[in-house]
């Protein structure tokens, strides 16, 4: 199950504008893994310092996806696409991590 963290910076970026990302990046994953269940949590922080607008974590277990990176270059791809399309003009950052983790869940 990929999970995906977007921090970004409440000052400059709306919440509608990271709801709007938030179902963008979640489609994107689904799309380039073919893995239906992924997650979303977002927020922003009380403090920050030196923070980018916007930093999308994608967490994948490296061991269910061949080629990390590919990919990471086919989500940044469809992400740049969804950012034309939708004139999102504030620069994400993207981050994926590849875990090693054995999870179950509804336990």
């Amino acid at each position: 199950m990929p999970v995906i963290r977007i921090d970004y910076d409440n000052d400059i970026v709306k919440s509608e504008d990271v709801t709007a990302l938030s179902e963008a990046t979640r489609k994107i994953v689904i799309e380039v893994t073919g893995i239906e269940d992924v997650v979303v949590y977002t927020n922003s922080w009380q403090i920050k310092v030196g923070i980018h607008p916007i930093e999308v974590f994608v967490q994948i277990s490296g061991s269910k996806v061949p080629g990390l990176d590919k990919l990471f270059e086919d989500i940044k791809s469809k992400l740049i696409g969804w950012k034309k399309e939708n004139s999102f003009s504030l620069p994400v950052s993207l981050t994926l991590i590849p875990m090693d983790w054995k999870f179950e869940v509804r336990i």
